[in-house]
């Protein structure tokens, strides 16, 4: 039988490399590592002459995926995380590798689009979010609920903004913002009537709050974490708790519906594609090759075209 530890070995130290060096989420770090620790396994079991990564090619990858018989969307997360961890070993710790993973077709999912929440409950929801005993956490879940659903932002991108990145007009009304996304990729976003009134009154309560220091927009107003974002998690919960509140679904309740509901309501309300791929920062490389860039103008006009949901 194989002897595991040698194809065990670089595994924790991809896991590391995925989260400090490609700046990958812990939860999205630790799966790639468990596909692979499921090869590692099989291998040690099933292929006893493989005595190192080097010797693992497409024959014994597809032998797996044979054995293993999982859905088309699971298979296709496993050979992503193979390939993933082949790049480790082939850049990081120099290995020669064969093509293995890079050999494999990931198999075709059906086009599916994400379900989107009515205005009516983005309505409910926010409602549900701003009626609740504490003050304070009626503010905070109101208010970036409503700029999360206003804007179509990740919720990365809007816990992460900075105080000079936020864009405001002759009178000091906010009506832009400027966001870094994934690859690190800066572009504006103009602000709808929703996004544009969450806002202002966020930034005109932290002044009054003496506004802590620190470079964020959106951070605890007082307390221990005065200046530090919020974290992902208190609004992943807020949300969840607020759409308990308005009689939605536990799925329909995460901060991600927010953003598939403002493109949906902006291509219900007209606007092209290829704005509101725009908007959302969604084009890949192919993507804008093949899309015409479209002017600010047009992207301020998608923006102020999305309801306001707003009392």
């Amino acid at each position: 039988m194989t002897d595991a530890g040698d194809l065990l070995a670089p595994v924790a130290a991809f896991e590391t490399y995925l989260s400090r060096e490609e700046g990958l989420s812990p939860a999205t770090a630790r799966q790639y590592r468990l596909d692979v620790l499921a090869l590692a396994a099989w291998l040690s079991a099933e292929r006893r002459a493989v005595q190192a990564w080097e010797q693992v090619g497409a024959r014994e990858l597809r032998a797996y995926l044979q054995v293993h018989q999982a859905a088309p969307a699971r298979t296709r997360r496993v050979i992503s995380s193979w390939k993933k961890f082949w790049r480790y070993l082939a850049d990081v710790e120099h290995l020669d590798m064969q093509g293995g993973p890079a050999e494999l077709k990931s198999p075709k999912l059906p086009a599916r689009l994400p379900k989107a929440l009515t205005t009516a409950e983005v309505s409910r929801l926010l409602t549900a979010a701003k009626n609740q005993s504490s003050p304070d956490k009626a503010l905070r879940d109101w208010t970036l609920l409503a700029f999360l659903y206003g804007t179509g932002c990740r919720i990365s991108e809007v816990l992460q903004l900075t105080l000079e990145a936020v864009e405001v007009d002759e009178d000091q009304v906010p009506v832009a913002i400027r966001v870094i996304g994934k690859g690190d990729k800066e572009r504006q976003v103009y602000l709808s009537p929703t996004a544009q009134r969450a806002l202002q009154g966020w930034l005109k309560v932290r002044r009054k709050a003496g506004a802590p220091a620190g470079p964020y927009v959106f951070t605890p107003l007082k307390g221990a974490g005065a200046g530090q974002p919020f974290p992902v998690r208190t609004i992943e919960q807020a949300t969840r708790r607020a759409g308990e509140r308005a009689g939605l679904r536990p799925e329909q309740s995460t901060p991600h519906k927010l953003r598939h509901s403002h493109a949906t309501a902006l291509v219900e309300a007209g606007r092209p594609i290829e704005e509101v791929q725009e908007v959302l920062g969604h084009a890949s490389i192919a993507t804008t090759q093949i899309y015409t860039r479209v002017n600010r103008n047009r992207l301020r006009a998608a923006a102020a075209s999305l309801p306001d949901v707003l009392e």
